[in-house]
């Protein structure tokens, strides 16, 4: 097999499974329409770039002078899009606004910058193609790109952050809404674009390194379609206000960190930002008490935790609150977020379950599912972090205990 027939096959796949891709998102119901067109943007910016950058490495660009070079400002458009994916996932409030648009700044120079080779007629071009660009042009591009891709890079990393620990606040099953695959999605930009860097500065040019990219992007392509279609959307059937500390404002709700192994300084410190971030709030120090307390007897009562859909508005709705209320009681109150306060009924309830003698029949799972868990492994993960042990370790332990007895 040719070289050329390897990139012409895998240009094909790679722009069948674009235009999937892209029809599977533009036809999703129920989904983050913003999202969606994002991605959609995003995807055929790639297959774009994938298709010239292919031609360009085969004697195919002779054929299409005009195409030559054109992939280039694509990587400042690209990274910028991919960070409104991030804010659009993470935040349903999400539009764009006329400040947004500075991001297209380094795309449009780029692009004017290159704009006296676009403009040059064919004959120009296909000389061109058969020659590299004046080094100045790929010095400038490699380093305005890969500062502007470390920026969004930091950024995204941060939004994406800050996502795990405000649905905290929200859901008491964030499994399929830490978005971890996003977080994965910014490490594999990261590692292509190293390889292009390292590329770029040896000067080396060899079959692999031309045939590699393409691969990792065509693969890349692939993930974030399977991935996006396989998420739900995170926000559904959840109240706007419930990202408001108060209806006129727009601060979202944060909370204390997956683990809450924070230092005295750093819980102080969250408690201050806490208490400023509720100083309009209505409630008073006592309707705070009050409410509290009547949210742990209903929880003890009634067991919602054992839905594992259960979110901050069902409980909101049921006490009568506002979702952003019972957020402040539940973080100001009760010092923890909805998460962390499901999640530690759960546990008692699993480890109530576990010893006890008429739900011997009982496996892991299925106390996992009884107690509002939607996995044994969120199952575990979440007994293991609340007592230091596993469910089987626990169960194990109480046996030999009672038996020692």
């Amino acid at each position: 097999m040719t070289a050329n027939t390897l990139y012409i096959g895998l240009l094909i796949a790679t722009l069948a499974q674009s235009t999937l891709l892209i029809g599977a998102l533009l036809s999703k119901k129920n989904s983050n329409k913003v999202a969606n067109f994002l991605l959609v943007g995003i995807i055929a910016l790639f297959s774009y770039y994938m298709l010239i950058k292919i031609l360009c490495g085969t004697n195919l660009i002779f054929n299409y002078p005009h195409f030559a070079q054109t992939y280039r400002p694509l990587p400042f458009l690209i990274w910028a899009l991919f960070y409104f994916y991030i804010k659009a996932m993470t935040n349903p409030n999400f539009r764009f606004q006329l400040k947004d648009g500075i991001h297209l700044i380094p795309f449009l120079l780029y692009t004017l910058f290159l704009l006296s080779f676009f403009l040059n007629n064919a004959s120009v071009k296909t000389e061109a193609a058969s020659t590299p660009l004046p080094a100045h042009y790929n010095i400038l591009a490699v380093v305005l790109q890969t500062i502007l891709l470390l920026l969004y890079l930091i950024q995204s990393y941060r939004i994406l952050r800050d996502h795990r620990r405000n649905i905290q606040d929200l859901f008491a099953n964030i499994e399929k809404e830490k978005l971890n695959w996003l977080k994965y999605l910014l490490i594999v930009f990261g590692i292509i674009w190293v390889a292009a860097f390292i590329k770029f500065i040896s000067g080396i040019v060899y079959t692999a390194d031309f045939v590699i990219p393409p691969i990792l992007l065509c693969l890349t392509i692939y993930g974030i379609g399977f991935y996006a279609l396989k998420q739900p959307e995170i926000f559904k059937n959840i109240k706007i206000d419930t990202f408001h500390t108060e209806p006129e404002n727009e601060h979202t709700v944060s909370s204390v960190d997956d683990f809450g192994k924070r230092s005295k300084s750093a819980k102080q410190l969250l408690n201050v930002k806490r208490n400023s971030k509720y100083e309009y709030s209505s409630l008073k120090p006592q309707d705070l008490s009050a409410y509290g307390q009547k949210l742990i007897e209903y929880i003890k009562k009634d067991r919602p935790y054992a839905n594992n859909e259960l979110k901050l508005q069902d409980i909101a709705s049921y006490l009568g609150l506002p979702p952003y209320q019972l957020s402040q009681v539940i973080n100001t109150e009760l010092k923890t977020n909805f998460y962390s306060l499901i999640n530690k009924y759960r546990i008692e309830e699993a480890k109530r379950l576990l010893i006890d003698p008429d739900k011997q029949h009982l496996n892991i799972l299925e106390i996992a599912f009884e107690t509002g868990f939607n996995s044994k492994s969120a199952f575990n993960t979440a007994f293991k972090k609340n007592t230091t042990t596993t469910p089987s370790q626990y169960k194990q332990s109480q046996i030999h205990q009672s038996i020692a007895a």
